[in-house]
């Protein structure tokens, strides 16, 4: 009985036995990797995607302070020095220069000097483009005047 005992609990393989293939419930291994590459597709995608709203969204920060809109505004048709700039806009010179650098650190205005003035210009256009748009549509829902 003990032999009995031992057979029945050791592995019982035959050579034909070992050289079949098991076959497993599975789907075939071509749609498997189109799903893979589907999913990895479709996440490299959503980054992307994430990427281009949080630089939206820090495009719309940036523009969010009115001073701000103010100089994106008066600088549209030319550069102005500092100078220029507080004539046309009312402010203290420290609080214009912190708004000013904010503007270029985004990359929106770029600045030069000319001697001991520093000249501040719009080195991107998309942005003018959606002022003007914002403010337009602003203009025609609140009956105000808008702008050229």
């Amino acid at each position: 009985m003990a032999q009995t005992l031992k057979r029945s609990t050791a592995p019982k393989t035959s050579p034909a036995k070992a050289a079949k293939p098991v076959a497993k419930k599975t789907a075939p291994a071509g749609k498997k990797v189109v799903a893979k590459k589907s999913a990895s597709a479709s996440s490299k995608e959503q980054r992307e995607i994430d990427k281009m709203l949080s630089l939206a969204a820090e495009t719309f920060r940036v523009m969010s302070a009115p001073m701000r809109l103010k100089i994106i505004n008066s600088l549209c048709q030319e550069e102005k020095n500092v100078g220029q700039l507080l004539e046309e806009i009312k402010t203290t010179q420290p609080n214009m220069s912190q708004h000013l650098n904010t503007l270029h650190k985004a990359k929106i205005l770029g600045k030069r000097r000319d001697g001991v003035q520093i000249y501040y210009r719009i080195i991107n256009d998309r942005v003018v483009t959606l002022c003007r748009a914002v403010c337009t549509q602003i203009a025609i829902d609140s009956d105000l005047p808008h702008p050229p």
